[in-house]
């Protein structure tokens, strides 16, 4: 009895050493990543992302990250390709269309957002990150986080600091007269205040619109061209333009600038101070921009009688997704690498080579970005993108041309209105 029970024993033990050399197998079994991404693969993004990718990769050997980089295809690409067969884990794109295309492919990341991690200091990850972008993705997809921004983005009028400087403006407009006056002072030194080109066409009306009755009154009215011709405000706005564009605040070529005219021509010729466009603008100019000029940001002022202010903004971001599919150990290592690039050194590498936000809260901002910081941390109510003139794509292309030619004094408000609201 004694033999056996010993025999038994030492069979109960192999069993056991077995069990756990074949976890400890399991843990270390290859991972493979695919990410299909939105950035070109030139682009300075992507670069950091791969230079990223390589770093994680030696600190978890047993992570192989691959990418596709589709460029802004990749929003309307990655469902038929997911539905084929093809296998995707990650995936990025602007976070609006995440919420509008993707929602049914992707998987709710909401227990990953309060976990900490090797480069989170030993905090939560959801509090180590921009608190706006935090509920920017939980409000998108009723309260669950089924997606993790980065790179954020926001629009606001960004100026030429040193025109600024020189014609005596020390302190931003937050109001319109403040405003108007500063266009004076920039005329009177023979500056030209304010360009556009046929992409942003739409942002001074629908800025000034927006502010005088509200985001979501606007955006009723751009499916209601009747409603949209006999609102009082509209008429109001187009006069605000209007008498800019009569006193010579506009760009003399904004009716046929094309998109990218205005911004190059804006940081070469050096004679132009403001633009409304978004954070990316410096970046994207960066390679024709002297190295004197000092980029200037500040929201869109106040307007009279108008019930939003400057706590009220386009702002939005980019954000990574992870397939619905991806079992329980590819979904942990997806988002700590989104984890990674999100925080600690990649983060501010993605601020210092691609000119873009961070989204750590401890992280600095680009120095042509600082001004654009303080606004944007501002913000408390979100426009869509170029304001909510141009949510209906049955009606801002009609609505973008009538803004260009009021900007360019060829037509009146009044004629604004009728051409405008005919859709």
């Amino acid at each position: 009895m004694k033999k056996f029970l010993a025999l038994l024993l030492t069979i109960v033990m192999t069993v056991s050493m077995t069990v756990c050399v074949g976890s400890a197998e399991t843990s270390d079994e290859q991972i493979v990543l695919e990410y299909w991404s939105s950035w070109s693969e030139t682009e300075n993004q992507a670069l950091v992302l791969k230079a990223a990718a390589e770093s994680f990769m030696e600190k978890h050997p047993n992570v192989k990250i691959n990418f596709t980089f589709n460029g802004r295809d990749n929003r309307k690409l990655v469902v038929s390709a997911i539905e084929a067969g093809t296998q995707i884990d990650l995936m990025d794109a602007n976070i609006d269309n995440v919420q509008k295309l993707w929602s049914e492919n992707i998987k709710d990341l909401s227990e990953y957002m309060t976990k900490t991690y090797d480069t989170t200091d030993g905090k939560p990850y959801n509090e180590c990150v921009i608190p706006s972008m935090v509920q920017l993705a939980s409000d998108l997809f009723d309260g669950k986080t089924m997606c993790v921004p980065y790179i954020p983005q926001a629009f606001m009028i960004f100026c030429n600091k040193n025109i600024f400087e020189e014609v005596g403006i020390t302190e931003y407009p937050t109001t319109w007269d403040e405003f108007l006056a500063d266009c004076e002072k920039i005329k009177a030194a023979g500056y030209t205040p304010i360009t556009t080109d046929s992409n942003y066409a739409t942002s001074w009306v629908g800025y000034y619109l927006s502010r005088l009755i509200g985001t979501d009154r606007v955006a009723e009215l751009v499916y209601d061209s009747a409603a949209f011709k006999s609102e009082p405000a509209v008429l109001e706005a187009a006069k605000a333009i209007e008498e800019m564009a009569q006193k010579g605040y506009f760009d003399a070529n904004i009716a046929s600038n094309v998109y990218p005219v205005a911004q190059q021509d804006m940081v070469i010729s050096e004679n132009i101070a403001m633009y409304i466009n978004g954070t990316w603008l410096p970046n994207e100019v960066s390679s024709t921009t002297s190295d004197t000029y000092k980029w200037g940001a500040f929201a869109f002022p106040e307007v009279p009688n108008g019930v939003e202010g400057t706590e009220a903004g386009c702002y939005s971001t980019y954000a990574i997704a992870i397939n619905k599919d991806c079992d329980d150990a590819t979904t942990e290592a997806a988002f700590e690498f989104i984890v990674y690039i999100t925080t600690g050194e990649v983060d501010q590498t993605f601020c210092d080579q691609a000119n873009a936000i961070p989204m750590s809260v401890t992280a600095s901002w680009p120095e042509n970005l600082a001004d654009a910081q303080v606004a944007l941390n501002a913000y408390t109510k979100r426009y869509p993108s170029q304001t909510a003139l141009i949510v209906n794509s049955d009606s801002k292309t009609i609505i973008a041309e009538a803004c260009l030619k009021l900007m360019a004094g060829t037509i009146t408000a009044e004629e604004f209105v009728e051409e405008a609201g005919s859709f």
